[in-house]
């Protein structure tokens, strides 16, 4: 591409980000793919936003992620490394922290066709860092994105023991399980690969705008370490997709992107009580068994 993102994110980005503290980093910068604006939030913590521009597309993509790491570690590719550390996409934000649904997606990326729209583009996105992703970011003790409300989690963890843990367990997937913050328990399974890599199976409850229903979806990941809640930064041995996604692709119905937000969510599985819940997680399991391992045990590189 003839594009030159950095010096679009310097003339329009800047400045505003600037108004709340976050200045351009170029020691941030890796390649034409990522870019970083970081800000000082104490306690030894930095708060980076980072710009992450497809150059391998056709198109003129990008995707914005939040993270915090320790001062003074001054890395493209790495966040976190300390208790409490968060790290998302924004779109993520956007979907499970603030139910915000004005992207068909979760994982959400910009694609502009015409590189003369790429301001555009990169100021609508400003605004969504400006009003949710800037005040998540430096809030210590803000939802995480895959959280769920305390009162049902401990019952969502139960289930995922009693109706996968044994299947799983066959297939080398061990049970594994880490608090959030709050005390919420985080629910995943983890096999080591023969190319020193991870498999991961997590399950995300997911925030549901019907307070008497709730949802889960399932993560797949493949990754260079065994903690699915943390990234290197080195995409090389990582990739990740969402079940839902990966079983409505299997299908070979319209692309995952073109569908509208209504459409995405019928994908989730939706339960009311632990009946349901079990119901579902049933389900969820058979196409693990079926299209995620598969996909999770595949060479990087292949699809």
């Amino acid at each position: 591409m003839n594009v030159d993102f950095e010096t679009l994110l310097l003339r329009g980005v800047a400045p505003r980000l600037a108004g709340a503290g976050y200045v351009y980093d170029p020691r941030l910068r890796l390649d034409d793919e990522l870019y970083g604006f970081r800000k000082e939030l104490g306690a030894e913590v930095q708060a980076i936003i980072q710009f992450r521009y497809r150059t391998e597309s056709a198109q003129n993509d990008f995707t914005i992620n939040l993270f915090t790491t320790r001062s003074g570690e001054i890395q493209p590719r790495l966040y976190g490394g300390y208790p409490g550390a968060r790290g998302a996409r924004l779109s993520y934000v956007l979907w499970f922290v603030h139910g915000l649904r004005d992207y068909a997606v979760p994982d959400y990326w910009w694609v502009v066709l015409d590189a003369a729209y790429l301001p555009a583009a990169l100021e609508e996105a400003l605004g969504y860092i400006e009003r949710y992703g800037i005040p998540w970011l430096e809030e210590a003790q803000a939802s995480k994105p895959w959280e769920m409300p305390l009162q049902r989690a401990g019952e969502f963890a139960e289930a995922v023991q009693a109706v996968m843990k044994t299947k799983l367990e066959r297939l080398g997937y061990r049970l594994e399980r880490q608090s959030l913050s709050g005390d919420l328990p985080y629910c995943y399974f983890s096999k080591a690969l023969p190319d020193g890599t991870y498999g991961l199976i997590e399950l995300q409850a997911i925030y549901s705008l019907d307070p008497s229903e709730f949802n889960f979806d399932v993560r797949l990941q493949r990754k260079g370490d065994p903690d699915p809640l943390t990234f290197s930064g080195d995409y090389r041995h990582w990739r990740s997709i969402s079940l839902a996604q990966l079983v409505w692709q299997a299908r070979g119905t319209p692309p995952f992107e073109a569908l509208s937000v209504t459409e995405v969510m019928t994908l989730f599985w939706h339960y009311r009580d632990r009946a349901e819940l079990d119901v579902q997680l049933s389900d969820a399991l058979e196409q693990i068994e079926r299209l995620g391992c598969t996909w999770i045990e595949q060479a990087v590189g292949q699809r």
